[in-house]
């Protein structure tokens, strides 16, 4: 969304995904991550063509340089599903709790804003968030560091040549869950979408890879720890859950099948859950909806634990995220409501923070002229 030629982007950086909206578009890839080398035997046959749109492929095919125009420090990067194809062994998640002193967590943001930008050069508001536990030490930090100059040069796809620059002039920083409670609530211009979300009690469920985020509101307020809190479950203990059962089923082989997260979330992205396997394949599908089924039954209880002094009170359940969703069968809680484009729940939400904070910025201006 453009403002007085300034891109207001809403940027969610997942310990899973990245996810960024900026009004009119939306960019999605898996926060995966590996130094990038010279493309030799990779550039040959038997890459499967993506389909869709040019930005799709670009998605599909990030062969990056980044670069700090402040220090002029600049990276070579292969991200997202590239990472994972032509360095396996190499590309990893972005683990760092603290993603804006992380450069490769930091890289990837940046990598999607330059996706998401439709001018070479582009003056970005930026709001964004942090897991709920992580807000107090974390957030002035993340409002520091999460602006600058920097470029983007693409090495190959549809925008092979091309160079983003973009100057990320102020971020605003909330807990991850309170995106999803500002996407329901909140208009662009600061009016109220549903205004009975901001009386009585809401509560925001909001669960991740790593970490599932409990938001409590009480007359649009969110409310602080014990009300808010954060669980140590997500998508990652899930993954962990399958990867145990799935050792358990070839023991019997010589080499009984060792795996990881990262490899189970490509299995059931890219797979659609069927894990090669001898002459065949595993549907590992079922297990996964076992071990999300005990994901969702160990967040109601434990929300039914904490906020038992709330029972009764609480009118409405909002559950945000990919997992959120997929989890969102077996809360066993009153009055749920699974949002629209849950996924992208935090990502909107941040965007129309920051959109508010443009359009309070410009009317403080105009009433200093």
């Amino acid at each position: 969304m453009f403002e007085n030629d300034i891109l207001v982007a809403g940027a969610d950086p997942g310990f899973g995904a990245i996810k960024l909206d900026v009004g009119d578009k939306k960019i999605l890839f898996p926060a995966v991550i590996c130094n990038g080398n010279e493309r030799i035997f990779s550039t040959l046959g038997g890459v499967k063509e993506v389909e869709g749109s040019d930005l799709e492929k670009q998605i599909a095919s990030l062969d990056v340089i980044v670069k700090n125009n402040s220090t002029g420090v600049e990276r070579h990067f292969f991200m997202g599903s590239l990472a994972e194809s032509l360095n396996p062994k190499e590309a990893h998640y972005c683990w760092d709790e603290d993603k804006s002193t992380d450069e490769e967590a930091m890289s990837l943001l940046i990598a999607g804003l330059a996706l998401a930008q439709p001018y070479p050069k582009t003056n970005i508001y930026l709001g964004t968030g942090v897991p709920v536990k992580y807000f107090a030490p974390l957030k002035d930090k993340y409002e520091a560091e999460l602006k600058g100059s920097f470029s983007v040069t693409f090495l190959s796809g549809p925008f092979k040549g091309q160079v983003r620059s973009m100057n990320i002039l102020r971020s605003r920083v909330l807990p991850q869950s309170y995106g999803v409670f500002i996407k329901e609530t909140l208009n662009e211009d600061s009016t109220p979408k549903d205004p009975k979300l901001f009386a009585g009690y809401v509560v925001v469920i909001d669960p991740g890879f790593r970490t599932t985020d409990i938001a409590t509101f009480h007359d649009g307020i969110m409310l602080d720890p014990p009300n808010s809190f954060s669980l140590e479950k997500g998508l990652q203990w899930v993954y962990a859950g399958v990867a145990e059962k799935l050792k358990e089923m070839t023991m019997d082989h010589t080499n009984p099948i060792e795996t990881d997260d990262k490899e189970l979330d490509k299995i059931f992205r890219v797979n659609k859950g069927l894990y090669p396997w001898s002459n065949g394949a595993i549907d590992l599908n079922p297990i996964k909806n076992k071990m999300l089924a005990q994901l969702g039954a160990d967040i109601s209880r434990e929300i039914n634990k904490i906020l038992k002094p709330l029972a009764g009170r609480i009118h409405t359940i909002l559950v945000g995220g990919k997992v959120g969703e997929m989890v969102y069968d077996y809360l066993t809680l009153d009055n749920k409501v699974l949002i629209e484009d849950p996924q992208f729940g935090n990502a909107t939400g941040f965007r129309i923070m920051a959109a508010n904070l443009v359009n309070n910025l410009t009317r403080k201006v105009s009433v200093d002229k």
